[in-house]
């Protein structure tokens, strides 16, 4: 059976891109410190207590998301720890290393709580970068992380991950069980991945534990992500945060003139940052 490394906590963002490499993903032990950990728990679960269940408007997509699943978006403006996890230089290191030869900057793609209630079933094996079907790019279009926030085990639906999958010549190669892990996580610890790793979220098979993890995806600064920030993170709500925070909400200009691109997200024909700037 594959295995995925395990690296300890103070790591660097070139540890986990090295094993990404080889490997497509790699687990970071106590990625987020367990008083992080304490806070983003606590200002998560008041948002969780109130979630109505799956209701995306699409049959399709609520069978993927799960309807014993509740999810969670806009954790900037709900769980306020999640910018200081969204702003950490590894997980921003590894993101603008992975596609440095594809774009010159990096957005959130995504920013989600998935707590997984007994009985869901496992999703279908997917890429990330599946989500833009027409996009091609000589690197990984996105990385994701799915940070334990309670003790994952195998039975609770622990992400399953195919090892050196990215490395794959036929994208509709199905793996087997023998080519398969079920990431078991201590709370804390961190699954990084690549993009065009093949991975899927596992079964609850257990009749009384949830599975509760956050995903944070980081794509290129070209990409429409998966989630809507603009709307989940409104203009006044990211005024107060910091600045590296604004520009992977998105509210940056993206500039490709140092590789020979364009402009992308003008806000009145300027840089989107001048509505944040104290000057009259």
């Amino acid at each position: 059976m594959p295995e995925l490394t395990r690296l300890p906590s103070d790591c660097t963002a070139d540890d986990i891109v090295e094993v990404n490499e080889r490997d497509g993903g790699v687990i970071v032990e106590g990625w987020i410190s367990a008083a992080v950990l304490e806070r983003f728990n606590a200002e998560i679960e008041p948002w969780l207590a109130a979630h109505a269940g799956t209701n995306s408007g699409s049959a399709e997509s609520d069978e993927f998301l799960g309807y014993r699943t509740r999810r969670l978006q806009g954790l900037s403006v709900k769980a306020p720890t999640f910018v200081e996890i969204m702003t950490d230089d590894r997980i921003v290191g590894f993101a603008r290393s992975v596609m440095a030869s594809i774009s010159p900057t990096v957005i959130l793609n995504n920013g989600e709580v998935i707590d997984i209630g007994p009985g869901e079933t496992s999703q279908p094996w997917h890429r990330d970068n599946d989500a833009w079907i027409h996009a091609s790019a000589p690197a990984p279009l996105m990385i994701n992380t799915i940070a334990a926030l309670v003790d994952i085990t195998s039975e609770m639906g622990g992400t399953l991950v195919a090892p050196g999958s990215h490395r794959w010549d036929d994208p509709m190669r199905v793996p087997t069980d023998a080519e398969t892990v079920a990431c078991e996580l201590p709370a804390g610890s961190t699954l990084f991945f690549r993009g065009d790793t093949l991975h899927a979220g596992g079964a609850n098979t257990t009749t009384d534990r949830r599975r509760r993890a956050l995903s944070t995806g980081i794509c290129a600064g070209w990409l429409r992500p998966v989630e809507n920030s603009y709307t989940n993170v409104p203009i006044a709500a990211a005024a107060k945060l910091p600045r590296r925070a604004q520009e992977l909400l998105g509210y940056a200009l993206y500039d490709a003139s140092s590789i020979g691109g364009g402009y992308l997200g003008y806000h009145d024909m300027g840089d989107p940052m001048k509505l944040f700037s104290q000057e009259p």
